[in-house]
């Protein structure tokens, strides 16, 4: 038994993977671009649900044509492949398998620069025909695209390349690759953002800021080594690769050199430019220092995509941004203290330090809501939420049920399930609206011959969060009529509709959802007349549904 004990030790060790040590990593892999890659000799990524991939790329202008970064290949049909497609000398595009399609739009970089690319994969759709595949694509730690759909192919039992495509076809990618990660969950922004790090990157093997993802990681090459003809994987599952052609370089750091701050200063007042690096101290009134606060930087990535950074002060009150992005609007806040708001030339910046001083709220700045008054409101939307349903579940064939005048906050979705010929209206001005924001506002299930007019109806725009549902939903049914609504924003979609035979919806505004104004799934006959669809991320989505618009004001 004792003899057993040393080889014991050694499989478990072996299991475990080689130790990651991001402090002594300063190599990375460049690629020529004429048959460079890197093979694995197994399936890495997951066959079924979730997934995360992310690639530091310093891609150069030699990437003409198509070019691949990474590929599984797929013999029965559903290969994973993401690369460029070149645009200009700087610009190319994004360029990856058919499930991604609506990416290729999407800026791929060749400007010699370093560049984080995240591809999150929502593995959750295929069982229901009302969930919707909701993928999401960043760059820099800033999303730039959602990708809607109903579910992604995965490539099962194949090989997987890094520099270029799975079928022999070429496509070898010119350039620099370090760190490639892939997770078996899908990661947050927040989390994404922390990868990223302004820039810097980050340790996956470790959680550290708002990434909590180690434990999931399923994959991760450094290309730490510096020499040798095989690169490791330092999450422990073995998928270690051998590199054809590629060659070691040393990588000293990812951000650009940081040009001079007196220069920065000049180019501020002749060219509205930016700071690209911007410290400081947080502290209130009394000088004394302010930890956990809140420093928001809000901008457009190359003119195109908005995007958000945080950073949170430490327990000495500093902050310090490094690299940032050209950005439109820096935020400061803190709970208890009034939040301050700065554009890139105020005179604050002239000059580092950038410190700043928080003033306390008064009462007039915020109503405090004590418990018992947070217990009297969720007592009344359960009460409202109770009426309007018993209204709604007592009414008989060819009734109109009338919702009261005024605002109605609700606890729970409104129902309306297997009904036939009612009227549901508002009188004068009747809201209702729903303090769930992951839930629809109102459901309609298996009905026929329903009117909804005359009605406001949204979420409660105060809740924090990702607000990831519908305000309406429709799923089957006949001839459903909906006139003079409003759908407000505050909500990913506006109405969805599946497998619904004749829907009318007239003289509606439709406003502010972050996805999209419409999602019609196996519907016919849709008709949308003499409604307001206005600032809505996209105007629909449809699958297998014939949809008609007529005099309509559109506005993105």
């Amino acid at each position: 038994m004792l003899k057993l004990i040393p080889i014991l030790v050694l499989l478990i060790l072996n299991a475990c993977g080689p130790d990651y040590d991001a402090a002594s990593d300063i190599t990375g892999l460049q690629f020529d671009g004429i048959d460079d890659y890197i093979l694995i000799e197994e399936n890495v990524l997951p066959d079924s649900g979730d997934y995360t991939i992310s690639i530091w790329v310093k891609a150069d202008s030699s990437n003409v044509g198509a070019r691949t970064l990474i590929s599984q290949s797929d013999t029965s049909g559903s290969p994973f492949y993401f690369g460029s497609n070149s645009g200009s000398d700087l610009t190319g595009e994004i360029k990856m398998n058919q499930d991604w399609k609506s990416l290729e739009s999407s800026p791929f970089y060749l400007d010699n620069k370093w560049h984080l690319y995240t591809i999150v994969n929502d593995g959750t759709i295929g069982d229901s025909s009302i969930i919707i595949d909701t993928s999401l694509f960043y760059v820099d730690g800033v999303e730039i695209s959602t990708v809607m759909g109903e579910g992604k192919s995965y490539p099962i039992d194949e090989r997987f390349f890094i520099g270029t495509m799975w079928d022999s076809s070429g496509e070898f990618f010119s350039g620099a690759i370090d760190d490639i990660s892939i997770w078996d969950r899908k990661l947050s922004s927040k989390e994404i953002s922390s990868i990223y790090n302004s820039g810097i990157g980050l340790d996956p093997t470790i959680d550290s800021l708002d990434y909590k993802g180690s434990e999931n990681l399923i994959a991760f090459w450094p290309f730490s080594e510096g020499a040798d003809s095989s690169v490791s994987d330092f999450s422990g599952n073995g998928y270690d690769g051998e590199i054809f052609g590629a060659s070691w370089i040393n990588i000293d750091s990812k951000l650009e050199p940081v040009i001079d701050s007196t220069l920065i200063a000049e180019s501020q007042n002749q060219n509205n430019s930016y700071q690209k690096e911007i410290w400081g101290r947080v502290s209130d009134i009394d000088g004394k220092s302010i930890y956990g606060a809140s420093v928001i930087l809000k901008g457009t990535h190359n003119d195109e995509f908005k995007w958000t950074t945080n950073f949170q002060t430490n327990r000495r009150g500093d902050y310090e941004i490094n690299d940032c992005q050209p950005w439109d609007e820096m935020i400061v806040s803190m709970e208890g203290y009034q939040t301050q708001k700065f554009n890139p030339l105020d005179s604050i910046f002239l000059e580092s330090p950038v410190d700043i001083t928080l003033l306390m709220k008064t009462e007039d700045d915020e109503l405090v809501i004590d418990s018992a008054m947070l217990a009297e409101i969720s007592k009344q939307a359960e009460e409202n939420y109770e009426m309007i349903q018993y209204m709604i579940n007592s009414a008989r064939q060819n009734q109109v049920v009338s919702i009261p005048e005024g605002l109605h906050i609700i606890s729970k979705p409104i129902t309306v399930n297997k009904k036939v010929n009612i009227t549901i209206q508002g009188t004068l001005s009747s809201s209702i609206v729903l303090n769930d924001i992951h839930q629809p506002v109102f459901i309609i299930n298996n009905s026929s011959n329903i009117v909804i007019q005359r009605l406001s109806l949204g979420h409660e725009p105060t809740i924090e969060g990702d607000h990831d549902s519908e305000v309406v939903r429709i799923n089957k049914g006949n001839n459903i009529y909906v006139n003079s609504c409003e759908i407000s924003g505050e909500a990913a979609i506006g109405l969805k509709a599946v497998g619904v035979k004749s829907l009318t919806i007239s003289s509606c505004f439709i406003h502010d959802n972050s996805w999209f104004a419409f999602s019609f799934k196996d519907c016919d006959n849709v008709t949308i007349e003499n409604s307001q669809l206005i600032d809505n991320q996209e105007v629909m989505y449809k699958r297998s549904s014939t949809v008609a618009l007529h005099s309509n004001v559109i506005k993105d």
